[in-house]
């Protein structure tokens, strides 16, 4: 691996509206900070063009890789498998539903080199509609309390992959994002936060507030407090 590098996962479940500007536009934005990058996008067993336009996109850069899942398996596994697969310096998720604005990139970007963890939090939660922003500010406030933490977000953060391969995981759901981020950081890795920018998410629909979904957080939740909290579980930085 190489210094400014970056292995952006790109999941895709029915995107077909957005997933060329979404992987188009962030190739760019890579390119003008002068990173090195691969991009593997993931699609999620998708019904639409998605596989199509995502299989187009690989023949026009070989450092886009395309895999495609028989059916939909959530973002924490592909997430998962995109770890598995990282090369590169750093690892971040970048979903292809263009609801994040990659104008944040210019911020997050540069912080890659500062910290082991690139912490993201939403610098404009009124783009979300407000059942999602109440949940997501009381799943903030309630993973505070029980790790200890004062993080502002608990997802869309971007690692030291070196430190990202050594984090034992328990589940490929939402709730990989928040194993992550705490084992990281109880471990003492080092973090900066940033704001990001989100736009209104004009096709389709979050998935994370599904009911099979939602049990799978509150499980990961409870098994990571045993591990963390209680035995005092950590990875080895050095």
């Amino acid at each position: 691996m190489t210094g400014k590098s970056i292995s952006l996962i790109m999941p895709a479940y029915n995107e077909e509206n957005t997933i060329e500007f979404s992987v188009m536009s962030a190739c760019e934005k890579l390119r003008q900070h002068k990173f090195d990058y691969e991009i593997l996008i993931f699609d999620d067993g998708s019904t639409d063009q998605t596989g199509k336009i995502a299989d187009h996109l690989a023949l026009e850069d070989e450092r886009i890789k395309v895999f495609h899942n028989a059916r939909n398996m959530n973002l924490g596994f592909n997430f998962a498998q995109g770890i598995s697969m990282a090369s590169k310096e750093y690892t971040g998720l970048l979903p292809c539903h263009g609801q994040t604005a990659i104008e944040s990139f210019d911020n997050l970007l540069p912080a890659l080199l500062k910290a082991d963890v690139v912490v993201t939090y939403i610098s404009n939660p009124k783009a979300r509609p407000l059942t999602r922003r109440v949940i997501s500010e009381i799943n903030v406030i309630l993973l505070n309390l029980i790790f200890g933490l004062r993080l502002k977000y608990y997802h869309l953060n971007f690692y030291r992959t070196e430190i990202l391969k050594k984090i034992p995981t328990s589940t490929e759901s939402y709730a990989l994002m928040v194993e992550l981020l705490v084992y990281a950081v109880k471990s003492g890795s080092s973090y900066i936060e940033i704001p990001i920018l989100l736009k209104k998410r004009e096709f389709g629909k979050s998935k994370a507030l599904r009911f099979k979904n939602i049990i799978s957080i509150l499980k990961t939740y409870a098994r990571l407090f045993w591990q963390v909290m209680i035995l005092r579980k950590r990875i080895s930085l050095s």
